[in-house]
């Protein structure tokens, strides 16, 4: 009754559909213009474009899809026109608004139809990303390009290849959109943007890092394993933007290299941390058995329980030589440490850790047990029920090197079970 009333009382006209966007009552009647098949199709079209004006874009786009597709149709033909000329626009919300908006019928638009919105799209959204605009409207620019699929992929790489195109945000854009080749065919087009001899800025590594493929991962792992120190370090950290298992070697070659420069050496680790996995895992445990330095085994300590959690627990604390010397805080500074930030899940393995036949393993896992949550600083990792296991301690008379003679395995097992059980104890 109410759209038969607006129809019959008041004709509907471009320049009536004008005059209500400005009134209290327009809004309602723009709505009742779209949905009345008695309104021709071109002003229900100006009616939609209408809603969009005056904000209200999601009530336009459900009248839209409850109408029978045949009649919709005949809207889209001139409401496609309307959105493609708003595209022209000198006004960034305006473009914005015309793109929403084509972007919402497209799904109901034939192949051809859709073709010619898809190319539309494109082209609009190319100046905003050559502007450095990468908000989007009511549909980010991801989602827009996502729908329109792999005939976005070349325009996004002919801009990495543009000298005067951002990079950083097309680069993000790229890897969230498009497929693996055209993942390589960026970076190449980027990779040619670099002049030999010139500094390489931050945001270019960072957007190499971010795009990946064969092309680009060559080109970093040559730059850490040869370039001079501030490039190599750069590369690698390039390399901790996705995961390229095919350069763990190289990574786990740097971090267990001695001579090699130390800002390098902490960004290895990383990289082997970004990869992950069982030969990562192994890995960092030949680093802590057989590297020299203190702070280089506990870094690996760090990385293992980092990738493994609680599962590498047991077999990095094992992983320490027998003949090392260890001070009691870089034990609780580090590797107790390392254990707290697995959380509660890491009780299991500590436990474990209680039979190992490492002296430093056993004092590491009662220490652990002594441990606030960091997550909850007033929650230790143990409780009451591991006094217990603590008690089969009692009598461990091993130490470990480099801790006073006096405090054996046994005495902190003692302490820790007091501890836990409130009777005193630090």
């Amino acid at each position: 009754m109410f759209l038969f009333g607006i129809a019959a009382c008041e004709s509907v006209a471009s320049e009536r559909i004008e005059a209500w966007k400005g009134t209290v009552k327009g809004p309602d009647k723009i709505e009742a213009a779209l949905r009345s098949s008695n309104v021709p199709a071109n002003l229900r079209a100006e009616a939609a474009a209408a809603l969009v004006d005056i904000g209200k874009p999601e009530k336009a786009d459900a009248i839209m899809a409850g109408i029978e597709a045949d009649e919709r149709w005949e809207i889209l033909k001139s409401l496609v026109e309307i959105g493609v000329k708003g595209l022209a626009s000198p006004q960034v919300p305006k473009v914005r608004d015309a793109r929403d908006m084509l972007f919402g019928v497209r799904q109901y638009a034939p192949p051809e139809e859709q073709k010619r919105i898809d190319a539309a799209l494109l082209e609009s959204v190319e100046k905003d990303l050559v502007a450095g605009r990468f908000g989007g409207g009511r549909h980010s620019l991801e989602k827009l390009l996502g729908a329109v699929g792999p005939p976005a992929g070349p325009m996004l790489v002919r801009l990495l290849g543009d000298a005067k195109a951002p990079y950083r945000g097309v680069a993000e854009i790229l890897v969230k959109v498009c497929d693996e080749p055209t993942r390589d065919k960026g970076g190449a087009a980027l990779l040619g943007r670099i002049t030999a001899g010139q500094p390489i800025p931050n945001d270019m590594w960072l957007a190499l890092g971010t795009l990946g493929g064969p092309t680009v991962t060559e080109f970093l792992a040559n730059k850490m394993r040869k370039g001079p120190a501030e490039e190599a370090v750069a590369a690698a950290k390039a390399l901790q933007q996705s995961r390229f298992p095919s350069v763990l070697p190289l990574a786990l070659e740097i971090a267990g290299d001695g001579r090699a420069d130390k800002g390098l050496r902490e960004e290895a680790f990383g990289v082997i941390e970004k990869i992950g996995g069982p030969e990562a895992l192994q890995g960092l445990l030949r680093i802590i058995a057989k590297d020299k330095n203190d702070i280089v085994r506990y870094r690996a300590h760090e990385a293992a329980l980092e990738i493994g959690r609680a599962d590498a627990i047991v077999p990095a604390l094992q992983a320490f030589s027998g003949k090392l010397s260890f001070k009691r805080e870089d034990v609780l500074d580090f590797l107790v440490k390392d254990i707290s930030k697995v959380g509660a899940a890491a009780k299991p393995a500590v436990l474990s850790a209680l039979a190992s036949s490492s002296p430093l393993a056993r004092m590491t896992a009662v220490l652990a047990l002594a441990a606030p949550l960091p997550a909850s600083p007033q929650v230790r990792l143990g409780s009451r029920e591991d006094v217990a296991a603590l008690g089969k301690l009692a009598d461990d008379k091993a130490t470990v090197k480099g801790f006073p003679a006096a405090l054996t395995v046994g005495a902190e097992a003692k302490r820790v079970a007091l501890l836990l059980q409130g009777k005193g104890g630090s």
